[in-house]
């Protein structure tokens, strides 16, 4: 019987600190679609910055924007999925943040679109983007929120057009008024100090790249310094703290977050990656607050809800859904454990038709409006349907190798999708050996899995989706189909 075992590397920092190294989805993937998802252009310099000693007298030890003064002000780590979109995911976590922490309300937690900055901005799958076009196009042009265009190159490997935007997308757009390049130059250039990138971080997170070596693909804990491997291309990162004990900066990727620490990662001040050589800084001036905390984005619900909004007791909630224009909810004042006005509406959801909403708040008084939240209204118990078959001619009849790509098919009984979609892979006494997530379901996608990394035999494969109604999960299984392996 083959035991699996898992092999850790432990490799030793000058600063004492380690970092520990185990496959992932990341590290699973073949070279050449790891090598698709770094879409930014790999920056020429390093960290060797003159340092300056009157401004570093004057900065803490450390900044974390998870964790300021006991607040996050930071959103969900996202995954761009098989997409050289890297760009925009960075663009958009650093704007997010920056955003947040200009309104000084953590629980704002804005979510703004990557796929139609890529979209609209120029950014490709197979050619990736510039950080300095991305910081342009937000001055210039500006983006919209997550609900206006969802991200689904993630899910089907292709492009997204920017003509699929919300209607009323110029409603909905939100513009910086500059951006700074604290690393010095045009675009950095690593002729600024590295108290100058940590005196901007101290306003808020950063755009960055860096330089992928194969060692930072297992990366899982600790602090990263590249000790082997080639490089594979230069990736787009937020840059969102540093910490002088651990001689490191905090990164922000999006892989999501089951890479690295929860989708983090420390960067060693003395790693050759370039990391932090190029930095952009949005300015960010919010018109006034006001912010939908409930319901969150994409959440399903049903039965009695309370719907929140933060920044103003007085005002209302506008949903709209299933063709249907503006419902006005008035939102009623409530107490508040902080200084910030909030209001709240009750709603029986079982009152509305079940699919996909959008809701806004607006103030009745000043007019501000928040920005948009997109949720699922589900009424009945969930049915569901799942099926995959091979791609591009794979016959699961011979044994298979490398990766083997799918295209996944999902129906439910209602407009809802489905919330949660997994592949699996099952051993001869049906133990899952392997498996691989897509929280962003879609009727038709692919995925993909890499079969060597289990060893050469006979499996069942099959899909598992999922639904959460009423506080009880709801599952569907595709037909499982036998393959053998054979790398």
């Amino acid at each position: 019987m083959f035991q699996k075992i898992l092999f850790v590397l432990v490799v030793m920092a000058p600063n004492a600190f380690a970092f520990e190294s185990k496959p992932n989805w990341v590290s699973d993937l073949p070279r050449e679609d790891v090598i698709r998802m770094l879409g930014a252009p790999a920056p020429t310099d390093s960290l060797e910055y003159s340092a300056d000693s009157e401004l570093g007298s004057n900065l803490p030890a450390s900044i974390d924007w998870r964790n300021k003064d006991g607040v996050n002000y930071l959103g969900k780590v996202m995954n761009q999925g098989n997409c050289g979109s890297c760009v925009a995911f960075a663009s958009i976590a650093t704007l997010e943040g920056q955003f947040s922490i200009a309104t000084g309300i953590p629980s704002l937690k804005p979510t703004f679109s990557p796929q139609a900055l890529f979209a609209c901005g120029g950014g490709g799958c197979d050619r990736g983007w510039q950080p300095s076009s991305a910081a342009s196009f937000l001055k210039s042009t500006g983006a919209v929120d997550e609900a206006c265009m969802p991200y689904t190159s993630g899910s089907t490997g292709d492009d997204a057009s920017c003509s699929d935007r919300c209607s009323n997308a110029s409603e909905r757009t939100f513009k910086i008024s500059d951006s700074t390049h604290p690393s010095g130059g045009i675009f950095g250039g690593g002729k600024g100090s590295m108290e100058s990138v940590k005196a901007a971080l101290l306003k808020g997170p950063l755009l960055t790249t860096l330089t992928v070596y194969q060692d930072f693909l297992t990366y899982s804990s600790g602090v990263y310094l590249h000790s082997k491997g080639s490089a594979l291309g230069g990736h787009a990162v937020s840059l969102v703290g540093y910490d002088d004990s651990k001689k490191a900066w905090l990164v922000r990727n999006s892989w999501g977050e089951e890479f690295g620490e929860k989708g983090y990662i420390w960067v060693s001040y003395a790693d050759k990656s370039g990391i932090g050589s190029q930095t952009w800084g949005f300015n960010v001036q919010p018109k006034g607050t006001l912010a939908i905390t409930t319901p969150s984005d994409r959440q399903f619900v049903s039965g009695k809800q309370s719907f929140m909004a933060q920044g103003d007791s007085d005002a209302s909630f506008y949903l709209s859904g299933n063709g249907k224009g503006d419902v006005s909810i008035d939102c009623a004042p409530m107490a508040s454990v902080t200084d910030e006005k909030m209001c709240s509406a009750e709603v029986d959801t079982t009152t509305l038709p079940e699919g996909r909403y959008e809701i806004y708040a607006m103030s009745k008084t000043t007019h501000l409006r928040s920005q948009v939240r997109e949720f699922f209204v589900l009424n009945n118990e969930p049915k569901m349907e799942i099926s995959f078959a091979p791609v591009a001619g794979l016959d699961l009849s011979k044994p298979v190798k490398d990766r083997p790509v799918f295209a996944v098919k999902t129906k439910t009984n209602s407009t809802v999708p489905m919330q949660y979609v997994e592949f699996r892979v099952l051993d001869a006494h049906g133990n899952i050996v392997s498996r691989k997530g897509n929280e962003y379901v879609l009727p038709a996608m692919k995925m993909g899995w890499r079969s060597n990394t289990l060893p050469n035999g006979t499996y069942s494969i099959l899909f598992h989706g999922e639904i959460n109604y009423n506080g009880k999960l709801y599952s569907v299984d595709s037909p499982a189909v036998k393959i053998t392996t054979k790398n």
